[in-house]
């Protein structure tokens, strides 16, 4: 039952879109109505600017670390990485899925990102550089979310058997989710590097 309610506090604190509150507040448009549509940093780069992307970047790291310190308040006797790990997926899925907005929502990699970090940081470092070295390979950053995620898959293959290696497969799976159209875009060479490829 903790798990349950980890995830629905974790999903609450997720439809904050911290993006479009900032562009609201900003320029009285959504951020859904601005550049690709998309509510996360990188989006609000492009469409408002550096401030406005720390901004996003800023609340969407506290959404997960505040759902994080609720669920930790409540269940304190429940294993710690379990506890952040429920809380941090809610927390995606609150992003990506926002009720509020027809469940349609933004890509998650902050939220999913904070996941890692949170269930085993060790892991995190791993897919960070694996998703470093498929940025500079490959020039997309979709590549390099699902890099990562798969990368922390196979870490907690060996590291975290168990309930762990489940929340790190559904890391992987919402991060898979999340940029499955840009992939395809990448299969079909109608998408645009967002770095130059190195060679």
């Amino acid at each position: 039952m903790w798990r349950l309610i980890c995830l629905l506090i974790g999903y609450a604190f997720g439809n904050l879109l911290v993006a479009d509150i900032v562009a609201r507040l900003r320029t009285r448009t959504s951020i859904f109505e601005l550049g690709n549509g998309n509510p996360g940093m990188a989006n609000a780069a492009r469409s408002l600017g550096r401030t406005a992307a720390i901004a996003s970047l800023a609340g969407d790291i506290l959404k997960a670390v505040a759902a994080v310190l609720v669920c930790r308040a409540l269940f304190p006797a429940e294993l710690p990485s379990l506890v952040r790990g429920w809380a941090c997926i809610g927390a995606t899925l609150g992003h990506d899925f926002p009720a509020w907005h027809g469940f349609k929502g933004g890509k998650g990699v902050t939220t999913l990102s904070s996941a890692l970090v949170l269930i085993d940081w060790r892991g995190a470092i791993i897919a960070a550089l694996v998703a470093a070295a498929a940025i500079y390979f490959s020039g997309y950053l979709s590549i390099a979310a699902v890099a990562a995620a798969g990368a922390f898959v196979i870490w907690a293959v060996v590291m975290l058997p168990g309930e762990g290696l489940l929340l790190a497969v559904l890391a992987f799976a919402l991060a898979l989710y999340g940029q499955w159209t840009n992939l395809r875009g990448i299969g079909d060479g109608t998408a645009k590097r967002d770095f130059a490829r190195r060679k």
